[in-house]
């Protein structure tokens, strides 16, 4: 049985794609470094969620820390997500997940909100 997700979206799917890094807690781990922590690539993103390809399988259910690049990689944007989904790529040697977020901090949270809003296509009057 396959599952068509896009049909649980709540927000607009923007194409972009960018590296970013993905700390999957584990249960009762007590240090980060107890952490992995993966390279991965956003494959889309909207104000509430982000479409991913990794490296390794992350489990639904799995509470993650992102991190998002920002400004030539001068800081990072911090965010909390959970894995929704997990199946294997295409083609590829690795898998897409569905992450969706969580409000990790307000600040935060509103830099994300606003970095989605811009990359979103402009439709003029007339045009749709």
């Amino acid at each position: 049985m396959t599952f068509d997700y896009t049909d649980r979206r709540q927000y607009e799917r923007i194409e972009v794609v960018q590296a970013i890094f993905i700390e999957v807690v584990g249960r009762g781990s007590r240090k980060e470094s107890d952490n992995p922590i993966l390279r991965c690539e956003t494959v889309d993103i909207s104000v509430g969620g982000l479409k991913v390809f990794v490296p390794e399988k992350i489990a639904a259910g799995s509470q993650l820390n992102l991190a998002v690049p920002m400004d030539d990689w001068k800081e990072n944007l911090e965010l909390r997500g959970e894995a929704k989904w997990s199946r294997p790529a295409d083609g590829r040697a690795g898998y897409w997940v569905g992450l969706e977020l969580m409000d990790a901090s307000r600040e935060d949270m509103e830099r994300w909100c606003r970095i989605a809003h811009s990359l979103a296509p402009r439709v003029r009057p007339g045009e749709a």
